[in-house]
């Protein structure tokens, strides 16, 4: 399998290393010219060294590991020809930078950037859109270039927030607890009755004045505001894992659903092996929750509207 990582800096190389210590790829490709010349300059040239000194770090760490990953960087789209998977990585923003629309504005003026030079040389790879705002990114994606094959990672923070919270909240290993949110990018609902430790529902460890707490305390947080890059990198290895060796896995991932007047992506619980995305896995939902989603469906079909 060849990954090509679109982006530059510490966060494309701990993918890049990720990748090459669980032996996920053959080949790794890091594309570094995603941000191209503007009012603040060639900001790829400014970048070719630090990436340069880490794809020369990561190669010997693999020799020392003994993993046979083959990591080089190139700024030429030809050099991503065959790649089976395109990790679309989000762009270094300066300190202090947190505007919402300003991050939304940003990162999609690089997908748009890059995403055709890397549909001229490789027609039939899964895109991973790893930026905030991951589900109108992968819409923009679908809607102008026709590619469905895409898989927004958006929804990490979130579900290890909530993780964390029920261990915490119950003073359990977190190794023990499974869970499950939906939402979109910019609001997590959590499911409370697809929450288990090791089997055991949620609902007989917690009285449901604690679950509202709990499923408050995830909704407040925003995930795009969040430098999460720690938990980013594992969201996008256990992705990238679950193609790699077809292992079938359920997540909740930026995935394209249809209903009968739209076609939006939203963090759903979705099947994912080496076609990427190979199903989607249904819910019952209660009654609030159902209209928790139809208010989802109707945001997003606002926001991803590019017509």
């Amino acid at each position: 399998m060849k990954i090509a990582l679109l982006g530059s800096g510490q966060l494309a190389l701990s993918v890049a290393w990720g990748i090459c210590h669980s032996e996920l790829a053959q080949e790794v490709v890091f594309f570094t010219n995603t941000q191209s010349s503007g009012k603040h300059g060639n900001r790829s040239s400014r970048n070719s060294r630090p990436v340069a000194d880490g794809v020369q770090d990561i190669t010997l760490a693999t020799a020392m590991s003994a993993s046979d990953t083959v990591v080089s960087f190139t700024d030429s789209g030809e050099e991503l020809s065959n790649a089976d998977v395109v990790v679309l990585l989000p762009a270094s923003v300066p300190f202090g930078f947190h505007s919402a629309q300003a991050l939304k504005t940003t990162n999609l003026s690089i997908a748009r950037q890059i995403v055709p030079k890397v549909l001229e040389h490789t027609q039939n790879a899964k895109f991973l859109v790893a930026m905030p705002f991951a589900n109108y990114i992968s819409a923009w994606i679908h809607h102008t270039h026709g590619t469905a094959a895409v898989i927004g990672i958006a929804n990490g923070v979130s579900t290890a927030h909530l993780k964390s919270e029920i261990a915490t909240r119950l003073g359990l290993s977190v190794k023990d607890v499974s869970a499950l949110a939906i939402g979109n990018d910019e609001v997590t609902y959590p499911l409370p009755q697809y929450c288990r430790v090791n089997g055991i529902p949620l609902t007989q460890l917690m009285d449901e004045s604690d679950i509202q707490s709990l499923s408050a305390t995830v909704v407040e947080r925003c995930p795009y505001t969040s430098a999460s890059e720690y938990t980013l990198v594992s969201h996008i290895l256990q992705v990238l894992s679950a193609i790699s060796l077809d292992k079938k896995r359920v997540m909740s991932v930026g995935t394209r659903i249809s209903t009968d007047t739209t076609s939006v992506f939203l963090n759903v619980p979705s099947k994912i092996g080496s076609d990427g995305i190979e199903q989607i896995i249904p819910l019952e939902l209660t009654n609030p929750q159902r209209e928790q989603f139809t208010q989802l469906v109707a945001q997003s079909a606002a926001a991803q509207n590019f017509s």
